[in-house]
């Protein structure tokens, strides 16, 4: 009988399996075709596959707030306010290229913009369920949350080497790894001080639709996108630090409490 923590670290692996299988035999078959529409359905029906597992897994072993969907910390959402300034001028910019171009849109062009947001939403969501849900609640502990936000953060950063085996060259892999370990690193702090992982949801899906959608139709996404990474960093270290602090309270407390009260016993 797998307990937790194991269940959750099976479950990534089979996650990633059913992405790479799939999305290599998919590249083998579409490798020589023009038309790329068949190919990005043929990658959401992968993803749909996977994360439908992902729902599975939860629905039997877990449930929702287990994962990281407790009570919303609302007085927290000031930490998430950066992002939010972050993606408005993205998005702005995306809609704007969009309505310029409206005449110039063939079908297959729109087909392309919402296989598009179908992929990236579900990607989003179950990448967030599993690092920032499962793989966090599952290793916390009454004595620390720390080691469960380093393995978060490890995991989600080495998950995504898994992209040389879609289509990615070493190189690529490696500046992607590089880019989520930062992500991570600050997207874990967040999800504890929230206390729910619907933010940090909603803003992958978004990003990773602004830019994989801009890319296809070839329209430049605002430069305010390169204020990501420094962003990560600058909250991640302020983040991390509180926890840490508010974390060695707690126990300290814990501490004196417990030895508080056995003073008193033996008296």
């Amino acid at each position: 009988m797998l307990d937790n923590k194991k269940r959750a670290i099976v479950s990534i692996i089979i996650y990633l399996l059913i992405m790479i299988i799939g999305v290599s035999i998919n590249n083998n078959f579409f490798s020589s075709m023009e038309n790329n529409s068949g190919e990005l359905v043929s990658r959401s029906i992968i993803q749909l596959v996977s994360s439908a597992y992902i729902f599975y897994i939860i629905k039997k072993y877990y449930g929702w707030k287990d994962v990281g969907f407790g009570k919303l910390n609302f007085k927290s959402l000031i930490w998430f306010l950066p992002y939010v300034l972050i993606l408005i001028p993205m998005g702005f910019k995306l809609v704007q290229s969009i309505y310029e171009n409206l005449g110039s849109f063939s079908y297959e062009t729109w087909l392309t913009i919402i296989i598009t947001l179908v992929g990236t939403s579900l990607a989003g969501f179950s990448e967030e369920v599993i690092f920032r849900g499962m793989i966090l609640n599952s290793f916390k502990s009454d004595k620390s949350i720390i080691g469960a936000m380093i393995i978060s953060s490890i995991g989600f950063s080495i998950a995504h080497i898994t992209t040389i085996f879609m289509g990615k060259s070493l190189i690529e892999a490696i500046i992607n790894v590089i880019y989520s370990s930062l992500l991570g690193f600050s997207f874990v702090a967040l999800a504890i001080k929230l206390n729910n992982i619907w933010p940090v949801v909603i803003f992958h899906v978004i990003w990773n639709f602004i830019l994989m959608a801009s890319s296809l139709i070839g329209v430049e996404v605002s430069k305010v996108s390169l204020l990501c990474n420094p962003l990560n960093i600058i909250m991640g270290v302020i983040l991390w630090t509180i926890i840490i602090r508010d974390q060695r309270k707690k126990n300290k407390l814990k501490y004196s409490f417990n030895g508080s009260r056995g003073y008193f016993i033996m008296y």
